[in-house]
């Protein structure tokens, strides 16, 4: 009875079985078939979430090693021939496997040295980095530009190293890379400036016929420190995608809102700005017409009051230099930014710049000395032996070129534009003129000629009722102790040598008691200075405010300005021979 009842089931067993192993069958084969013709696998995913291709593949060989069919135990045999086959060949042609890339470049079926060859042409012909600010684009550099070096050795040996990894789907090799400090930061160093950008503070613009208020809105500049760190930490990927974006450090406006100054901008521009640039050597001023648009750029609201836009200013003043550069002049912008932000606090629409002197060239001719060049120049010979300190100055040759200092030297004060003293060396006389008026005109006496004046264009730099000097060569003509000697009402004007200066003057009393060249004038007789009599002198020295331009023409060194001129005129008219001969 157990016999009968036990055979059936068995049988009914084995039939199930063989069932069960037919459906897994057709299974497989429905899989594999999807798998060759490169379907969709998104409907065995689905239904097999937990499975990925890899996984599917290795799934289908385990069954193929552990199924009892006969067609799977030879489909098993075939497969282990064939790959065994496909593995040696790789391993002994000591060549990549297939479907691996390194940097996305195909270098399976490569030996490990072609392979190295390949990533080196790559990195070096083609592959660029994208450098980006804020998501925008600003260059295309190579990896070596931004200072990356690639280990392509290593590359393929990591390609060689993956083995199968590529089956099926393909595997790629992370990129190798080092990073060089000093040709990264030098690069960042480069960008710096393309990368910077203004704050723009809250402002003001003429629109509609109004006055209308322009908000502030943020700069920025690049933080060198913070992108090299950034290389650093992600130079593979950087490779890898092709870009590297920089970091940059926000620069926020003072002042986003200028309406609260909206009322006193209204005001500075409906005087009119008056813009003047003056030079002190030719006395002459140059007037700008400014309309009120063009200064409503010029106003940002401060955090008290109006200031300065100082870039857009800085663009008025550049292309006024380009014209003034051809005469070998210029104004300094800093300072014309400094005048117009005074005008600002004061209120006041008068605006005076300087103009300045680019320094010059001079070539030597027949019977030149330094000191000749000086006298010629308007500068003492000091100042262009300084600026020279490889010529030698015994042995000048003809055609010969020295650097001439920029005369500004001689006027490192604020020129006062409406006061001008003229002395004619030739002349022996002094003319004041104020507001382009003659104002008054005497004689003086000037240097003697082992210790001649300087001609030049000068300025009034110092104020002093008494001062002091000396000369061992007056001590000898006296014979007395004349180590040093009193001056009253002294003016400097410029220094013979540092410490020393030649200037404006009335008597010089002497230790022994008597004065300099009996208290007289005109007649060269002092040691550099410019003597008058003690009533002219305390004139001048209360007239002449310090900054006042002194200007001194000889046979050597011709009038430069209009009142220069017209003095010399004026001097050649008067009687001359009625001097007074001492105050």
């Amino acid at each position: 009875m157990t016999e009968s009842i036990g055979r059936p089931r068995k049988r009914k067993t084995k039939r199930a079985r063989e069932r069960n192993l037919a459906r897994q069958q057709r299974r497989l084969a429905m899989m594999e078939g999807k798998l060759a013709s490169g379907g969709d696998h998104a409907f065995f995913r689905k239904r097999f979430p937990s499975y990925d291709d890899t996984k599917i593949a290795h799934r289908a060989l385990a069954w193929l090693f552990s199924s009892r069919s006969p067609v799977a135990k030879l489909t098993t045999v075939v497969t282990a021939s064939v790959l065994i086959f496909f593995i040696g060949s790789y391993v002994l042609s000591d060549r990549i496997f297939p479907n691996i890339y390194a940097m996305g470049l195909p270098v399976g079926e490569l030996a490990p040295a072609a392979a190295e060859a390949q990533i080196l042409d790559f990195w070096n012909a083609d592959l660029s980095i994208d450098i980006r600010v804020d998501g925008a684009s600003i260059d295309l550099v190579s990896p070596d530009e931004l200072g990356l070096s690639v280990d392509a050795a290593a590359m393929a040996a990591g390609a060689k190293a993956a083995g199968l990894a590529g089956l099926p789907f393909g595997y790629n090799i992370a990129p190798v890379v080092t990073v060089s400090h000093s040709r990264a930061q030098t690069l960042l160093l480069d960008l710096t400036e393309s990368i910077y950008v203004q704050q723009y503070e809250a402002g003001y613009k003429w629109s509609g016929g109004r006055l209308t208020t322009v908000p502030g809105r943020r700069g920025r500049h690049l933080d060198i420190k913070a992108s090299l760190d950034r290389l650093k930490a992600n130079a593979p990927a950087v490779v890898s995608e092709g870009r590297f974006e920089l970091q940059t450090i926000p620069l926020n406006p003072t002042v986003a809102d200028s309406s609260p100054f909206l009322d006193e901008a209204l005001v500075f521009l409906g005087n009119g700005i008056r813009l003047q640039a003056y030079d002190p050597f030719k006395n002459d001023m140059k007037t700008y017409a400014i309309d009120q648009q063009l200064a409503a750029e010029w106003l940002i609201a401060g955090v008290n009051g109006l200031s300065v836009r100082a870039e857009t200013f800085g663009e008025f003043i550049a292309a006024e230099n380009e014209k003034l550069v051809r005469g070998g002049r210029y104004i300094d912008k800093l300072l014309a930014t400094e005048k117009l932000q005074e005008a600002l606090l004061r209120g006041e629409p008068d605006v005076t710049l300087r103009l300045n002197y680019l320094p010059d060239e001079y070539e030597i001719i027949r019977k030149d000395t330094g000191y000749r060049i000086g006298r010629k120049r308007g500068i003492p010979y000091e100042l262009i032996r300084d600026a020279n300190p490889t010529v030698n100055w015994s042995s000048l040759i003809v055609g010969q070129t020295v650097q001439i200092p920029s005369r500004d030297v001689m006027i490192p004060e604020d020129p006062v534009p409406h006061k001008r003293i003229i002395v004619d060396l030739e002349a022996q006389w002094l003319v004041g003129f104020e507001n382009g008026e003659l104002v008054f005109d005497w004689g003086i006496s000037s240097g003697r000629e082992e210790a001649p004046t300087y001609p030049g264009i000068f300025q009034i730099l110092t104020h002093n009722e008494k001062a002091f000097g000396g000369s061992f060569a007056l001590c000898n003509e006296t014979g007395t102790n004349c180590n040093q000697w009193e001056m009253a009402w002294f003016m400097g004007i410029y220094e013979v040598v540092p410490g020393l200066m030649n200037g404006f003057h009335g008597a010089v009393l002497l230790p022994n008691g008597n004065y300099l060249g009996g208290g007289g004038v005109y007649e060269p007789s002092t040691f550099g200075c410019i003597m008058s009599v003690d009533q002219w002198a305390r004139e001048l020295y209360e007239w002449a405010e310090t900054g006042t331009m002194v200007e001194i023409i000889s046979d050597e060194f011709a009038p430069e300005s209009d009142l220069a001129r017209y003095a010399q005129e004026y001097i050649a008219t008067i009687d001359t021979n009625f001097r007074p001969i001492s105050a």
